[in-house]
């Protein structure tokens, strides 16, 4: 694809080694204003991005909702709906590995402010797999411009697989197109009051996951899960008057058991990360873009797809259509290197201030 990164000439380590600069240096970076003097409107708001890779989707690693926690009394309402398409086969010893298909998820988050500095949430989602029907619009845009296909065109189309297989037998066999509950997230939100740093400030947020979603399908683990992060925003060095420039950063780490039937390759501890520029084009339209990256909860085994770190790059903006109501677009990519994460996704998300 054509934002596909070619750095395989690179050593791994460098590549390491620039995608951490991208996370600390806008964390450190001093803004010219503080937390209490900027309004919500000139704060950057991180896009929602979810990695829909189907062997990644029941470990839930969390989205970002800003540097701001809700003032106690008011509420927000937040609806997204986030799909993407793959097509990953692979072979290593033992392990088999085919996917091929789209995977949707739907969610609707609340945040409430219940005292200073102070937030409650709470998630709900459904998950599907299926077979989908983008690949002969995905083939023809490939076409249109002179893409490479990625083997889309040697495979059948509109085609629902998701197999894993080792040693010890198939782990994982989905035909069908299946559709579940996702798992219900219950997490709170505080607002550092002595933040160093001269920018937006910094908000800690921690949530539990419960084992709501069905973990034959692949919406769920089947085990409880916890995560911590941390989320911080402010104005890029050159727009620090302005604020037509903004950054924000986020770093936070999941604790979980691995989905039962995966056990044997699974591991109970994912870092994440992500960091995004935001360009105020107009006063209702802001442009980003943001690298999401997590490691891989599947580092034992030997199969790039499993065992790579996910890397999504995201492209897309909000509208602000109402004075309470902002709406939300993204295309998501993965990097051309690391083949974790799904090729394409769509992201639509609707908040709304209560």
């Amino acid at each position: 694809m054509m934002t596909r990164l070619r750095l395989l000439c690179l050593p791994h380590h460098a590549i390491s080694t620039a995608l951490l600069c991208l996370f600390v240096i806008p964390v450190l970076w001093p803004s010219a204003a503080t937390s209490g003097q900027v309004d919500d409107v000139a704060v950057a708001m991180p896009l929602r991005l979810v990695n829909l890779n189907p062997f990644h989707v029941p470990y839930g690693v969390p989205v970002s909702v800003g540097t701001r926690t809700l003032s106690p009394g008011s509420s927000e309402l937040t609806f997204a709906v986030d799909t993407a398409s793959y097509l990953s086969a692979a072979v290593s010893g033992s392990e088999r590995l085919l996917l091929d298909g789209e995977t949707y998820r739907s969610s609707l988050m609340l945040r409430r402010g219940f005292r200073s500095r102070w937030e409650y949430f709470l998630e709900l989602s459904v998950v599907g797999h299926h077979a989908g029907f983008f690949d002969g619009f995905i083939e023809g845009w490939h076409q249109t411009f002179g893409l490479p296909q990625g083997g889309r065109d040697k495979t059948p189309r509109d085609r629902m697989a998701v197999f894993y297989a080792d040693g010890a037998g198939t782990r994982v066999d989905l035909r069908r197109d299946v559709f579940s509950l996702g798992d219900l997230v219950l997490g709170a939100g505080y607002a550092v009051p002595e933040w160093p740093v001269q920018n937006d400030g910094l908000t800690v947020r921690g949530n539990v996951k419960i084992p709501t979603g069905h973990a034959g399908s692949l919406a769920g683990s089947g085990r409880f899960s916890t995560s911590l992060w941390a989320e911080t925003s402010g104005a890029l060095p050159w727009s620090a008057t302005a604020r037509r420039w903004l950054y924000a950063a986020t770093l936070g780490f999941v604790v979980a058991e691995p989905p039962k039937r995966l056990s044997n390759v699974g591991d109970p501890f994912i870092a994440f990360g992500r960091v995004g520029a935001t360009w105020r084009a107009l006063s209702r339209l802001n442009l980003t873009v943001q690298v999401d990256v997590h490691s891989s909860p599947y580092r034992a085994s030997h199969l790039d797809v499993l065992a790579d770190p996910v890397i999504i790059l995201g492209f897309g903006g909000t509208v602000k259509v109402t004075e309470n109501g902002t709406f939300e677009i993204a295309v998501t990519e993965d990097d051309g290197m690391h083949r974790a994460a799904p090729d394409i996704g769509l992201h639509t998300a609707l908040r709304w201030r209560l």
